[in-house]
C-alpha cells in the first residue's frame, strides 16, 4: 500500500517531465499538419456534426423526455460516447506505450510509471476538449443545470480507473504482446455492452446482473444522469468510485512489481 501511495508523489515530483511527455504526445499526434494543434477542436467539431447527421437526419432514432431527459437522441448518444472516448482511446494508447517507447526505458534512467499516466492526461486533455465544447453547445440550449459543476469530479474518478487499467495493461503487454492486438476486439464488445447507444433501462432483467458489474455503465450512467436529467445517482456514483479505487490500487501494484523486469523483456 506504502509503494502505491508513493507513486502519487513519484508523478508529483516529476512533474515537470510528465508536463514534457504529455506535450510530446499531443504534438506528436498533429505533427507535420498544416493546421497542427487547431486539430484538437477541429476533430471534435467535425464528430459532433457527423454524429448529429446520422442520428438526427438519416437515422432518426428516438428517445424521451420522461426516461433520457432529451427527444435528441444525437444528445443522448454524446453524453455517453464522450466519457467513453476519453476512456477507450487512453487505454488503447497506454497499453502499447511501454512497447512504443522500449528505447527509451532501455536507455535512460526515469521513472517509467510516467508513460503510462502521460499518455492518459494526453487523451483526457485532446478529448476533454471536445467534451467542453459540447457541454458549451448544450448550456446555450438550455440544458445546464447544477449537477455540472461535479463533472470535474466524474472526471477524476474515471481518469483513476483508466490509470489503474493503463498500468496493469501496459505492463502485462510487455511480457504478453498479442494483449495489443486482443484489446481491439475487447474494447470493440466491451462497447456495445455498455449502454451508450441505448438507455441502460432497455437492457433485459436478465442480463442486468452481469451489466451492472461493467464499470463503464455506471461511468456513463453518471455523466448522462448529472448532464441531461440535473441528478446524481448515488448507486451507480458509489458503484464509479468503488470501481476507480480498486482499479488504480491493483494496477499500481502490478506495475510497481512488475516494472524491475521491463529492462530484461524490452
Amino acid at each position: 500500500m506504502k509503494q502505491i501511495i508513493a507513486l502519487f508523489f513519484i508523478i508529483y515530483r516529476h512533474s515537470t517531465l510528465l508536463k514534457g511527455f504529455v506535450v510530446k504526445d499531443i504534438k506528436g499526434r498533429f505533427a507535420g499538419t498544416f493546421a497542427g494543434l487547431l486539430w484538437t477542436f477541429l476533430a471534435p467539431i467535425s464528430r459532433i456534426l457527423a454524429y448529429f447527421f446520422v442520428f438526427s437526419l438519416v437515422l432518426r432514432v428516438t428517445v424521451t423526455i420522461e426516461e433520457t431527459g432529451t427527444d435528441k437522441f444525437v444528445i443522448f448518444f454524446l453524453c455517453g460516447f464522450f466519457p467513453w472516448t476519453i476512456f477507450a482511446e487512453s487505454l488503447g494508447k497506454a497499453v502499447r506505450i511501454l512497447i512504443t517507447e522500449s528505447r527509451i526505458i532501455t536507455k535512460v534512467v526515469f521513472p517509467v510509471e510516467l508513460l503510462p499516466v502521460s499518455v492518459v492526461i494526453s487523451n483526457f486533455i485532446i478529448n476533454g476538449i471536445g467534451f467542453g465544447l459540447f457541454l458549451v453547445y448544450l448550456g446555450f440550449n438550455g440544458y445546464f443545470n447544477p449537477t455540472w459543476f461535479l463533472i470535474p469530479l466524474f472526471l477524476i474518478f474515471e481518469l483513476l480507473f483508466v490509470l489503474g487499467l493503463s498500468f496493469f495493461l501496459s505492463a502485462m503487454c510487455v511480457f504478453i504482446r498479442d494483449l495489443g492486438e486482443l484489446f481491439n476486439i475487447v474494447i470493440m464488445l466491451w462497447f456495445f455492452g455498455t449502454p451508450v447507444i441505448y438507455p441502460a433501462s432497455r437492457v433485459p432483467e436478465s442480463m442486468a446482473f452481469i451489466f451492472n458489474l461493467n464499470p463503464m455503465a455506471s461511468v456513463v450512467d453518471v455523466f448522462r444522469s448529472s448532464i441531461l436529467l440535473g441528478r446524481v445517482e448515488m448507486g451507480p456514483l458509489i458503484a464509479m468510485a468503488v470501481f476507480s479505487l480498486i482499479s488504480y490500487c491493483i494496477g499500481a501494484w502490478f506495475f510497481i512489481r512488475s516494472k524491475a523486469a521491463f529492462g530484461d523483456v524490452l
